[in-house]
């Protein structure tokens, strides 16, 4: 018709799908092919000191991107081990960013609440008859509106063993029947699965440089005992995270300062962090037994806190720098602003 454009079949299909899946047209149009070789080397950027895992995961995607694993099956399905802090969640994140465009692509369940006879249908839904029928799956329903999405099931060894049974539908078939007999379909999802099962054995002293194979035994042994084998046998892969040593806590320390600097940078201000204050924060928050969590909870505390306040105050200004050394006595941070040089011309008096 004349005064109205013409759209393509493909934009059209292109803009049918983005608005169903949620996932931008532009990720539909890339060339997936760099991305999947790259996916590694991109995950390595967010993931510190879990090498192994990373390679793992990444590699288990793209045999199934690739057509070579079980059609119908979710892309990839990980049973995640290891204590806290060590980035399992951080990894499920960078993974639905890298391949899904956006961290809000992850869909997260705390296991540690589905722990009584009706998990089953709060995740599936409830069937005719039975109050909350309408509602839906809390799984079903997020899947069926995110179809292309990665799927964390926090801290699954605290759910109650008649969930296993709908994973093993989802990891077998790629579809689970919800309360209202719908089909949802999960083989375009990432399924992981995070348990601290067996971390005991990872952070003790004689394990802490490396894990050794009879470390990986005992903790496997653990992991065996808790899960049924019909569901560890359907899983891309079991990956082990090592526990992070204190240059690898270093390494996660500085992307975190990275990240203050560059909120800073948003109001026009710079942020500049000696060595010595760096070490000072590591210092100060390290626990081997936590990982990386202790330091994010430190700088959070201390560094964001005292920058706030600074801001609100309207210490620091736009053009300025806030330079952050550490203390005469090497345990806590002083901040110093330095304002911008205002030129003559700037001023106006020239």
């Amino acid at each position: 018709m004349q005064g109205r454009k013409q759209l393509s079949p493909q934009i059209m299909s292109h803009k049918v799908v983005s608005r169903w899946t949620g996932i931008p047209v532009t990720a539909l149009n890339q060339e997936e092919k760099d991305k999947l070789i790259c996916l590694a080397d991109r995950l390595h950027e967010r993931v510190v000191g879990q090498d192994e895992a990373v390679n793992l995961v990444a590699d288990a995607v793209l045999r199934s991107r690739a057509g070579l694993d079980h059609p119908g099956q979710p892309i990839g399905s990980f049973l995640f081990l290891g204590s806290t802090g060590v980035g399992k969640t951080e990894l499920a994140k960078a993974l639905a960013e890298q391949l899904f465009d956006s961290e809000k692509m992850l869909v997260r369940f705390d296991m540690s609440e589905y722990v009584g006879s009706s998990s089953v249908l709060r995740l599936v839904g409830a069937p005719p008859s039975y109050r909350g029928h309408e509602d839906g799956g809390q799984l079903t329903e997020k899947v069926r509106r995110n179809p292309y999405s990665v799927i964390l099931f926090d801290e699954v060894e605290k759910a109650d063993p008649s969930v296993f049974n709908i994973f093993l539908q989802i990891l077998d078939d790629g579809r689970l029947t919800d309360g209202r007999g719908q089909t949802v379909d999960f083989k375009n999802t990432i399924i992981i699965m995070t348990s601290n099962l067996g971390s005991d054995y990872l952070i003790s002293k004689t394990a802490r440089k490396n894990t050794t194979e009879s470390t990986r035994e005992l903790l496997m042994e653990q992991v065996c005992k808790h899960f049924k084998p019909e569901l560890l046998n359907r899983l891309s892969e079991i990956v082990i995270f090592e526990p992070l040593s204190h240059d690898k806590l270093k390494e996660i320390m500085k992307i975190q300062m990275k990240s203050i600097m560059a909120r800073v940078a948003t109001k026009g201000i710079s942020l500049s962090v000696s060595d010595a204050a760096l070490d000072t924060i590591l210092s100060e928050s390290y626990n081997p037994t936590y990982g990386a969590r202790p330091i994010r909870r430190w700088m959070q505390k201390n560094v964001m806190t005292t920058l706030s306040k600074m801001l609100v105050k309207g210490e620091a200004s736009e053009g300025s720098t806030i330079c952050i050394e550490v203390t005469d006595d090497k345990k806590g941070l002083k901040y110093q602003v330095v304002k911008k040089e205002v030129s003559l011309d700037q001023r106006g008096l020239s």
